[in-house]
């Protein structure tokens, strides 16, 4: 029996846990737009934020037993087209990654260290896309992740790593089967250990690293919106200041803006994408989460866009329906994000917008497509 007196969990690291995300809730309110929709979502992205934290420190995997996680939050402009997938590991192992393409349109697999909210932010170690891979004509493919390589499917590794991200590129949830990743561990190193039970300091660790997670993701997207916001209904390239700590895609340009509407007003956003393997608009909330994208069309991509004659694309940001093809639909919201991505793009051209009355966009776009 042990001791209790040995190891009692002080009281006071949940206190300061909760005054933390009470702190963190006082932001969400002097930063938010007097909108009750816009206000509602902010508490609810901090409650996403806290149950995802709460699980990914309080119970985290073993990194001896990895398994890519598809329980990822609605954080910095996640991509609708993407499914984010997730393991901790130890940059000291081996693994092995293995699985069946199947309708994917492409995977990226991403090795990194640090992570979201940290000082350093997350920072990529190794990438490796799907077209680089050796694929069995099964579509089945293997990847070392390692330090050192010794085949052609390979996803470099260092000491610091302790991540793998996966993001699935899915043209059509409807009808598009995701593939099939599997990891394991091929060898461990002496620093592995085994789980033991749960003590009084890792549970204060844990909370503590829940709270710095938080705060440092609503601080850090909150200050992308307000660089966005400042230059409002225009669409232009992400400065990579913001990015490093993000470190998204590194084969992928990125281009943000942020639309503010009147309720007779939309967003005409115009595109001439280049020579590209894949590209995407899409309309988040004021939080930088994606909307409702199962249930409204929130988003764009090269396969789902419909150009105009003069092979541009046009689209409409708006709350309401012009009945006009390409309309991006905002799902209430008069205020909010837009991401736009070129991967594997020869260039990188900018998007041109307009602001327009809900009547003059129709009878523009009605001219313009004949």
């Amino acid at each position: 029996m042990s001791d209790a007196s040995e190891d009692s969990f002080d009281p006071i690291n949940w206190d300061n846990y909760c005054n933390q995300l009470l702190k963190i809730g006082n932001e969400i309110i002097k930063n938010s737009p007097e909108d009750a929709l816009d206000r509602a979502e902010g508490y609810r992205y901090l409650a996403r934020l806290v149950n995802y934290s709460l699980s990914k420190f309080l119970d985290p995997p073993n990194i001896t037993r990895p398994i890519i996680d598809y329980n990822s939050p609605r954080i910095g402009g996640d991509n609708p087209d993407f499914l984010y997938g997730q393991t901790l590991i130890s940059g000291s192992n081996d693994y092995r990654i293995y699985g069946y393409k199947n309708d994917a349109f492409n995977i990226s697999f991403g090795s990194y260290y640090g992570g979201l909210g940290s000082d350093k932010g997350l920072q990529c170690s190794g990438n490796i896309q799907l077209k680089e891979l050796s694929i069995g004509t099964d579509g089945r493919f293997e990847i070392l992740v390692s330090q050192n390589n010794n085949q052609e499917n390979w996803l470099p590794t260092i000491n610091e790593t302790n991540s793998i991200l996966v993001r699935q590129t899915i043209l059509n949830r409807q009808i598009d089967t995701p593939a099939e990743i599997n990891i394991e561990l091929i060898n461990s190193s002496p620093s592995d250990k085994i789980k033991q039970p749960l003590s009084s300091s890792q549970l204060a660790d844990s909370l503590n690293l829940s709270g710095m997670f938080v705060e440092g993701v609503v601080k850090q997207f909150l200050h992308w919106t307000h660089n966005f916001k400042s230059k409002p209904n225009e669409i232009n390239p992400t400065d990579p200041e913001l990015l490093k700590f993000a470190n998204g895609d590194p084969d992928t340009f990125y281009h943000n803006g942020y639309f503010e509407l009147n309720s007779d007003e939309v967003l005409l956003v115009e595109l001439d994408p280049p020579d590209c393997e894949y590209w995407n608009i899409q309309v988040t909330n004021y939080w930088l989460e994606s909307l409702d994208y199962l249930d409204f069309c929130t988003h764009f991509n090269h396969a789902t866009a419909k150009a105009d004659d003069d092979g541009k694309y046009r689209f409409i940001i708006s709350p309401k329906d012009p009945g006009l093809y390409n309309w991006i639909n905002t799902a209430e919201h008069y205020r909010g994000c837009i991401s736009l991505r070129w991967n594997l793009a020869d260039n990188n051209p900018n998007a041109k917008t307009e602001l327009l009355s809900f009547e003059n966009v129709i009878s523009k776009i009605a001219k313009l497509r004949g």
